[in-house]
């Protein structure tokens, strides 16, 4: 993970705040900010694979339909924190590179 890639990312959140999302779209998100599908519980969840303190997400699947509102916002509410934990991260390498 780069910065321009995780700017790119952050804008892509902002966008799936502004419109109805389905779980692919969420799904493709997080697999790129380094989640992987696990067998856990009812739901489908996403475990973190760079970033153990971060909690799984479960995006569930209906058919194809659009996520509730209250869904898809907790939803990104997760996928921010990892955009977050990705920022350190790039943000600690640069420290240590100066």
């Amino acid at each position: 993970m780069n910065r321009k890639t995780l700017d790119k990312l952050k804008r892509e959140l902002a966008s799936c705040r502004r419109s109805q999302q389905k779980a692919a779209d969420l799904e493709s998100l997080a697999r790129r900010l380094g989640r992987k599908p696990v067998k856990r519980g009812k739901e489908p969840m996403w475990e973190s694979t760079e970033f153990d303190h971060l909690f799984p997400i479960s995006i569930p699947h209906h058919g194809g339909r659009d996520l509730a509102p209250g869904t898809r916002k907790s939803i990104l509410n997760d996928l921010e924190d990892d955009i977050l934990a990705w920022e350190e991260r790039l943000d600690e390498e640069e420290a240590e590179g100066d």
